[in-house]
């Protein structure tokens, strides 16, 4: 059921969201590298599989709606939004242990942005896009389950 999927992708918003402020925590502590890696890799696994489920799932899901303002909102959202799985991925990619010690200020930028963003999308997903879903019929929501 869609209901229960979603409770469960508020869930993972909710532990991403802790993750990242351990992570920004962390950045703070210049003498921290190893809690700043761990956590990168950490929040990088949880992130990785969270927007996988939406990009790959829910969104499609949505934008196959019946009704023309779930499939215009759910597309105008992951337009705005839908880039970050790739944005974090190259940031993961580019962020090495090496380049961090290198490069301790531009890496707290680069990080700061990357979760500048990761706040945006949450905080648009938790207040137009979950709400969005969670309101749709009992049948419409079965059929984006199956999907799931």
């Amino acid at each position: 059921m869609i209901a229960m999927n979603m409770d469960e992708l508020g869930t993972q918003h909710e532990e991403i969201a802790l993750i990242a402020a351990q992570l920004r925590q962390a950045i703070a502590d210049p003498d921290q590298p190893q809690a700043v890696s761990a956590l990168r890799w950490q929040l990088a696994r949880k992130l990785m599989a969270h927007l996988a489920l939406e990009d790959r799932i829910l969104y499609p899901a949505l934008q196959r709606q019946g009704d023309d303002r779930v499939r215009t909102t759910a597309a105008r959202i992951q337009a705005e939004i839908g880039a970050l799985a790739e944005s974090f991925a190259r940031y993961m990619a580019a962020w090495t242990d090496e380049r961090i010690t290198r490069d301790w200020r531009g890496f707290c930028a680069d990080s700061g942005r990357i979760l500048d963003a990761l706040a945006r999308r949450i905080d648009r997903e938790e207040r137009v896009l979950y709400p969005l879903a969670r309101s749709l019929d009992d049948q419409t929501t079965g059929q984006i389950a199956r999907t799931a």
